[in-house]
């Protein structure tokens, strides 16, 4: 990442040579922030509503926001960083893991009966789902830390890429890999494999327990070669981000599905997998900290005290051609990551939300275009990612949320919608707020386009603390609203109060440190 304000950046290095317990500012309070809402988030993926991927985009887009914001307190430039972000963890929304929870009690489903199994077995696949959950938001996340490569590593990645997607959403193809497995080596994927269940026709359990874990395996196949395309490529933030995401949330998503015992013991005392997914946001969140951490103490490596750095004049030098060649790259590239989450559950939302950023994108070389500028585009594109992530995160939260909305005020009943359905009372609900932040959305962009190399601003959104917290508010509500009236809303509350303490305390020791306000000094 590069220097936002060479001022900021300047206050918080005084700041951390002034503090005794600079970590708990650097790490620990960044780590109940991003937990917190990690907590909320990823129980509001989890909730009628928003599906497998366009829920975990939530989440997502939360982490990389509560991202830009930290490192904009320290003056350091992550605008780039929210969308791929976003957008990456949210292809690990895909993955199955609903049987695992029968495999930690030892309940093996097959046909009418339950088969005793392995409770280890259980915590190894919940491990492996983990990883596969968290693995293509590490790499894409190393990938837009690292995307000043050559264009034939760049090719690497999106073969890699594209193998993904096929993998996760190419059915037939996970069918046809999964036929191979049980030809072959049944007993690798597949438990009681020894009692000769998989031959002839299989019931629905045992269905699902082979396609799931074969696309778990591939997908776990596919963060092992990430993982080492990188090493080869020397791509060292895509190798950390990718082990910190990967094997973190492995374990964690692997303990936090210990909450699911309770269903052996007391099954209709809370709802323990909703407590599961609230677990499970925190410690991926957690983990996103440590990734900015790492990241933000690689940034100070290649940074003087008052933010001079060494190669950031590169991207001066850059032809028109080259501009063109990655911005419709990211425009594709970003198009099609959003066609991929809303073709399951609204298509016709999903390719319109896919036009909207490809045409935004492609207007940024466009606007302006008889003087050119190599950094006067680079910031349009970075406001770009900005404000099109603030937009998509607030529009998904509502799309999902009108569902509850509409039975909560009586609209209509439970029955008459889901994520699938759209009774008239909820579009009633949902239009004209969508219709609203559209405009807003498209009048920001206009703003970003105007950019001209006379302006003395770039049109940066800086994001303050205000708005941010007006942001983690309404997301608590929309949580709580989703869940409505169940007893769990309590705990969204709780993380609530969590996270804007640990937002207080961050903001109050740069406010009463360096008594006086950010000033940008460079694009």
């Amino acid at each position: 990442m590069e220097i936002l304000s060479q001022s900021a950046y300047q206050t918080w290095h005084q700041i951390r040579e002034r503090e005794a317990n600079q970590s708990i500012y650097e790490l620990w309070l960044p780590a109940l922030l991003l937990g917190s809402m990690g907590a909320i988030t990823w129980a509001i993926r989890g909730t009628a509503g928003w599906g497998g991927v366009d829920g975990t985009v939530v989440p997502g887009l939360m982490w990389g926001i509560l991202w830009y914001y930290l490192s904009q307190q320290r003056g350091i430039d992550a605008r780039g960083i929210v969308f791929w972000l976003g957008m990456g963890i949210a292809l690990g929304g895909e993955l199955g893991y609903g049987q695992y929870t029968g495999w930690i009690l030892g309940k093996f489903s097959y046909g009418n009966n339950i088969l005793p199994i392995s409770p280890a077995t259980g915590y190894l696949w919940f491990f492996l789902c983990g990883i596969g959950w968290a693995a293509p938001g590490g790499i894409l996340l190393g990938w837009a830390l690292n995307g000043n490569v050559s264009i034939a590593k760049w090719l690497a990645r999106t073969l890699l890429l594209l193998f993904l997607l096929v993998v996760l959403f190419a059915w037939p193809i996970v069918d046809w890999f999964a036929a191979r497995f049980v030809d072959c080596c049944p007993g690798l994927l597949f438990p009681n494999a020894d009692l000769g269940i998989y031959a002839g026709t299989l019931d629905k359990h045992l269905q699902r327990t082979i396609y799931t874990n074969t696309q778990n395996f591939l997908v776990v196949v596919w963060w092992l070669v990430a993982l080492l395309l990188a090493w080869m490529q020397r791509d060292r933030s895509t190798v950390v981000t990718g082990l910190i995401l990967g094997v973190g949330f492995g374990f964690g998503f692997m303990q936090s599905a210990m909450w699911c015992l309770g269903y052996g013991f007391a099954p209709k005392y809370i709802d323990w997998w909703k407590m599961w997914e609230l677990n499970s946001g925190f410690n991926l969140g957690v983990l996103y900290a440590i990734v900015l951490f790492w990241v933000t103490t690689q940034t100070d490596k290649k940074h003087t005290s008052k933010g001079d750095g060494f190669s950031e004049a590169k991207n001066e030098n850059k032809s028109r051609k080259e501009l063109w060649q990655e911005t419709l790259f990211l425009a594709f590239g970003g198009s099609v990551l959003l066609y991929f989450m809303g073709f399951e559950y609204f298509f016709w939302t999903g390719i319109l939300l896919s036009l909207f950023y490809f045409i935004t994108m492609s207007l940024i070389m466009i606007a302006n275009n008889h003087q050119f500028n190599p950094q006067i585009i680079i910031a349009r594109r970075k406001n770009i990612f900005f404000v099109f992530s603030m937009f998509l995160l607030v529009f998904l939260l509502f799309h999902g949320g009108s569902t509850q909305a509409g039975i909560v005020f009586g609209l209509y009943s439970r029955e008459a919608a889901d994520q699938y359905a759209w009774p008239l009372g909820r579009i009633a609900v949902f239009l004209p707020f969508a219709l609203v932040l559209t405009a807003v959305t498209i009048y920001k962009i206009q703003q970003i386009l105007k950019i001209s190399p006379n302006d003395s601003q770039t049109g940066r959104f800086l994001l303050h603390s205000t708005q941010l917290t007006n942001l983690m508010t309404f997301t608590a509500f929309i949580g709580a609203l989703s869940i409505w009236p169940a007893k769990i809303g309590i705990f969204y509350a709780l993380f609530l109060f969590l996270a804007l303490y640990a937002f207080g305390k961050i903001n109050c020791i740069i406010n009463e440190k360096s008594r006086k306000p950010l000033k940008d000094s460079s694009l």
